[in-house]
């Protein structure tokens, strides 16, 4: 398995809003799938044509720095779960795990981590996956070490609704 972000945002795969360019994860499965391995897609990052920018945190120099806002406001959830959507059509049939975002209790989500908005992101996206391809396996919350209360209200606030298994990252 390889696992790859697949961001969203910049000069990443959507430059204009319903545009998408899979060219470079086009030739990274097929290349995958030459060798015999599946790839583990991180669905992840903002992008600047749905979402403001916002001051954060530097996690190394704790200074002050402008980033784009994770997904938190209605239109730029829904464009996120389009996104996602479109990424599991393109990709129907080939050997792919979607996970939703990297790490959301820590620094990558902006300003700074949030689980209700986190998690509405997560059940929007999982159900924007599902609606288009049922077969998909989607994981989540990705994320840093076993934070306990974040996973816990992960769970109650419903993030667990169109998941085929939960991830994280223990390192």
């Amino acid at each position: 398995v390889a696992v790859r972000d697949v961001g969203a945002g910049g000069g990443g795969i959507e430059r204009q809003p319903g545009q998408y360019d899979w060219s470079a994860y086009d030739e990274l499965t097929a290349n995958l799938e030459r060798r015999g391995l599946s790839a583990i897609y991180i669905l992840d990052y903002s992008n600047p044509l749905y979402e403001e920018t916002v001051a954060s945190r530097n996690p190394i120099t704790g200074g002050e720095q402008r980033d784009t806002a994770s997904p938190q406001h209605p239109a730029s959830v829904a464009a996120f779960a389009r996104w996602a959507a479109a990424a599991a059509v393109h990709f129907r049939g080939r050997p792919v795990i979607w996970e939703i975002w990297n790490e959301p209790n820590i620094t990558f989500w902006k300003p700074k981590p949030d689980v209700a908005q986190y998690a509405e992101l997560a059940r929007a996206t999982g159900a924007a996956i599902r609606a288009v391809e049922p077969k998909a396996i989607i994981i989540a919350p990705a994320t840093s070490e076993v934070p306990v209360p974040f996973l816990e209200g992960f769970f109650r606030a419903g993030g667990l609704a169109s998941l085929d298994a939960v991830s994280i990252h223990p390192y």
